[in-house]
């Protein structure tokens, strides 16, 4: 049962990234972008800018490169936190930008930039790794932290931090509306998979390791 909605899922969310996939390569300019954007930009201000520009930066390959090195050097983590986070993050990484090359995308206006940044524009990178990787975390949390307080604490707030990035990258100006529902759409079809995979060599593992007992 689990595996078949998780299957469902993966089918929706595949859905819906080709229906904004194909959106993106055949208009030039979305009426749903030009809306979310304009109101989005009306609402600039000093002060919100110097709280959404750090939520944007949490979400560089810096930061996420920084969480996984802690994660595989402290013993405790290594084994259950580390070693899928570190291969799950990059193979992530490497999907998007494979993405990006597919659709090349240009980037909103420079002039409407708060942050420097390059590349192609769908899906945002950002939105699907942190979502990915943050998502991963949040699984792991929740399957290894005895204290159920502590995960499901640190659960509200990577799921709340993965929403900010998300929106934070249309604030900055760097990525239009439908780049982060994409990475959205994109990751989550990538974190169930990656669920699936890990959960499968755990219980591969775990048989190895009963016949070996024999």
């Amino acid at each position: 049962m689990v595996t078949k909605k998780r299957l469902i899922l993966i089918g929706g969310f595949l859905t819906v990234f080709a229906f904004l996939a194909y959106e993106v390569a055949t208009h030039e300019f979305l009426n749903f972008d030009t809306i979310i954007r304009t109101w989005v930009y009306e609402r600039r201000s000093d002060g919100l800018s110097s709280i959404v520009i750090p939520i944007t930066y949490s979400g560089n390959v810096q930061a996420v490169v920084a969480v996984g090195i802690f994660l595989l050097l402290w013993k405790k983590t290594r084994m259950t936190y580390g070693i899928p986070f570190a291969c799950v993050s990059l193979c992530s990484s490497v999907t998007y930008k494979i993405a990006k090359g597919v659709f090349q995308r240009p980037r909103p206006d420079v002039a409407l930039h708060l942050i420097k940044e390059g590349g192609y524009s769908f899906p945002s990178g950002h939105s699907m790794n942190c979502l990915v990787c943050y998502g991963l975390l949040i699984y792991l949390i929740n399957r290894h932290c005895t204290n159920r307080k502590l995960a499901k604490g640190l659960s509200w707030f990577l799921t709340i931090l993965i929403i900010c990035i998300g929106l934070s990258r249309i604030y900055v100006g760097v990525h239009f509306p439908t780049d982060v529902l994409g990475g959205w759409s994109l990751g989550i079809v990538f974190l169930t998979v990656s669920v699936m995979i890990i959960e499968r060599i755990e219980k591969n593992d775990l048989q190895l390791s009963n016949r070996s007992h024999r």
